[in-house]
């Protein structure tokens, strides 16, 4: 009896050594990568400290459990010791054949200490997600023949294809082009309308191989090949090509920085495996060498183009009070609100001097005038809140001036300080749809209105927004580990503008489809089980890890779903979405998705038909016939507190040229007061008018 007491109780004190060494033990790691091709091999790192006393480290193993997000399933891969230790930690490595029919999307990671002798697991740590692609081929790399070209010169580039499967690949086509995105400007507007695909000519599209082959495993070398006619593209057309702004000068005709688009397609044209841009080319007339302009990664195309007097002083002259300071923290308001002005006295205001307030229209007109609804003792230096003025329920909305002043006992004004308002009709709560991150800065007017006055806003995000700019961003050609990164920094973009208009990151919401892919998956990729491959993720389900569905499948139906799941859950009396006329096919999508769900919820008695549904339009219309709604302009009206924090929120975008948005800053009295929006009357009505390509 005795010799079992003992027995049990060096068990138990066994037991609580061990538990109180793994409450020691300390993992840290990570996938080698951010993502992984299917088919090749994932490596996990993890670093341990506290390790036991010598002699039991044996009794351990270390697995590193993975996971497809949202399958129960695992796989379990053990790791080995690396025999590399530093301050008492030891390094260990585990290696994982990625299957090549493996799903592609989010993996999770989890490193496991496990008790060898009871199978018992230890300690467990959940290290950051990795992703897993499917990546069939790529541009390797695009060379042009020269740097400097004359107008009408013969330009020619060497390209260098990898096919990056075990199986050939046959057929494939190659093209060249003025810059692009296939996908938003492949088309000209005119032949879209017809209903015929014929190639703008904008593109100047050159095949330069219709019929090329490519071993599995192996590389091809395009050599030096005649590839287009170096010319002068104008505004418009670089507009329509998506290609970013015009070089803008008044020296005729200027130098032009360039830049070319290669594709890689199947025979007919319905898979895109990879694009890539040319390095920067400058044409230029024959015998002219000035002004050579800077490329798009600059703020200004010219130095002669550089402002020095709009940064010298925001605010107009007489905005400022030495007197009196108004904080803008409050400037929108809505019929029926009490306007309160924050102000600070800088001098001393003697007691038989009165406050008076003036409320002027935009044409100068006089709509109220009065003493503050309630009597305050200035004092300097204090922040204090005054109760102004009542805006009547019946006020029309508009902009607004608010005048305070202090006068002496001959009623002249010794001190005043005014601050603009704007009066809006607001809906009790609302949801923006966004196609990218920065297309939310067309409503910020908006959104701020709503923040100000205490009402529920969303804003969702289709689109990681995964291509735009990703190739300015790492200086180089984007793959599948570049392309997921950059959506991630666009989406903390996002975050911070919106956190500047005052929206808290937990109203974003982000779905995490690829970007340019919305028209493939609107038309060609209807169900789950048949997702679209993106481009620059080489992924057919969302490959994020703090978005609303890890791994949504990049098909029609989940999309419809998951924005149904939105608007029955918070209910948005206003819906803003895109154009459905947008030639930039995630606009115009974006807009078909949210309609969709809206009328498959109205046949469910889900959304009340009189939810409003507002159009914007950012990109222009064309690429599809139009959309056979009816509109109604919609304004809303901005202060010039409201509308330099929306100016403020563009330069937040630094990968999208927030840089050249700071740099073009208007002042106060150049920021427009409005924001015009189209109601869209009928959206009950037309179902399935864009369901055919």
């Amino acid at each position: 009896m005795k010799k079992r007491v003992l027995i049990v109780l060096f068990a138990f004190l066994l037991c609580a050594h061990i538990k109180a060494w793994a409450q020691l033990i300390s993992i840290t790691g990570a996938p080698e990568n951010s993502g992984f091709n299917a088919g090749s091999t994932a490596t996990i790192r993890a670093a341990l400290e506290g390790l036991p006393v010598a002699g039991t480290a044996d009794r351990y193993s270390l697995n590193a459990e993975i996971w497809y997000a949202g399958s129960p399933s695992r796989v379990s891969v053990p790791m080995n010791s690396q025999g590399a230790s530093w301050e008492g930690g030891a390094l260990y490595l585990g290696e994982w054949k990625i299957p090549a029919d493996a799903p592609t999307g989010l993996y999770r990671v989890a490193v496991q200490v496990k008790d060898a002798s009871t199978g018992n697991v230890v300690v467990t740590e959940r290290l950051r997600s990795f992703a897993v692609y499917r990546k069939l081929a790529r541009i390797v790399s695009v060379t042009l023949d020269k740097t400097f070209y004359s107008v009408g010169e013969r330009i020619q580039c060497e390209i260098t294809l990898e096919n990056l499967s075990s199986h050939p690949l046959e057929g494939l086509r190659v093209e060249f082009s003025n810059p692009n995105y296939p996908w938003i400007a492949t088309f000209s507007t005119e032949a879209s309308l017809s209903g015929k695909k014929e190639v703008s000519p904008i593109l100047a599209l050159k095949v330069l191989r219709n019929d090329l082959s490519l071993p599995a495993l192996s590389r091809v070398t395009i050599p030096m090949t005649p590839a287009g006619t170096a010319t002068f593209l104008q505004g418009a057309e670089r507009a329509m090509l998506g290609a970013g702004a015009p070089p803008r000068h008044d020296k005729l005709p200027p130098p032009e920085v360039d830049r070319y688009t290669v594709a890689l397609w199947n025979h007919d044209r319905t898979v895109l495996y990879d694009m890539q841009f040319s390095p920067i080319a400058i044409v230029r007339a024959a015998g002219r060498d000035l002004p050579i302009p800077y490329s798009d990664s600059y703020p200004h195309p010219y130095n002669d183009e550089i402002d020095f007097t709009k940064y010298r002083e925001f605010y107009a002259p007489g905005e400022i009070s030495r007197s009196i300071s108004l904080a803008g923290s409050r400037t929108l308001y809505q019929p029926g609100d009490v306007v309160q002005l924050n102000a600070t006295f800088l001098e001393p205001i003697p007691d038989e001097s009165p406050l008076v307030v003036t409320v002027r229209d935009q044409q100068g007109r006089m709509v109220w005038h009065g003493l503050p609804l309630v009597k305050i003792t200035p004092t300097p230096s204090r922040k204090q809140r005054l109760r102004t003025w009542a805006v009547p329920a019946s006020m029309e909305p508009g902009v607004y001036t608010v005048r305070l002043a202090e006068r002496n006992s001959q009623g002249a004004d010794v001190a005043a300080a005014r601050m603009e308002i704007a009066v809006n009709k607001l809906p009790s709560s609302l949801m923006v749809f966004c196609p990218h991150e920065d297309d939310e800065l067309p409503w910020a007017g908006l959104i701020r209105a709503a923040v100000e006055a205490g009402i529920p806003v969303h804003v969702v995000f289709f689109t990681g927004g995964d291509v735009g700019e990703c190739e300015r961003y790492y200086g180089k050609p984007c793959g599948p580990n570049e392309a997921r990164e950059f959506g991630m920094v666009r989406m903390e973009e996002s975050r911070e503008a919106l956190e500047h208009i005052g929206l808290p990151r937990s109203q974003l919401i982000f779905l995490g489809l690829p970007d340019g892919g919305s028209e493939e998956i609107w038309f060609r990729h209807i169900h789950a089980s048949n997702p679209f491959l993106s481009v620059y993720l080489a992924c057919d389900h969302a490959p994020y890890e703090n978005i609303l569905e890890p791994n949504l499948p990049y098909a029609r139906d989940p999309v419809i779903d998951l924005v149904k799941k939105l608007l029955t859950e918070y209910h948005p009396a206003l819906i803003a979405t895109p154009h459905p006329d947008e030639r930039h096919v995630d606009h115009r999508t974006a807009n078909w998705f949210v309609i969709k769900a809206c009328q498959e919820l109205l046949h469910q008695d889900q959304i009340d038909p009189q939810t409003v549904v507002l159009a914007d339009q950012v990109y222009g219309a064309g690429g599809f016939r139009p959309a056979p709604y009816q509109y109604q302009r919609w304004v809303v009206y901005l202060s010039g507190e409201a509308a330099a924090l929306k100016q403020e929120m563009s330069w937040i975008y630094q990968s999208q040229d927030g840089n050249l948005s700071e740099v073009e800053k208007r002042t106060y009295d150049e920021l427009p007061r409005e924001e015009i929006h189209y109601r869209i009357v009928d959206w009950q009505q037309h179902e399935g008018w864009n369901e055919q390509p």
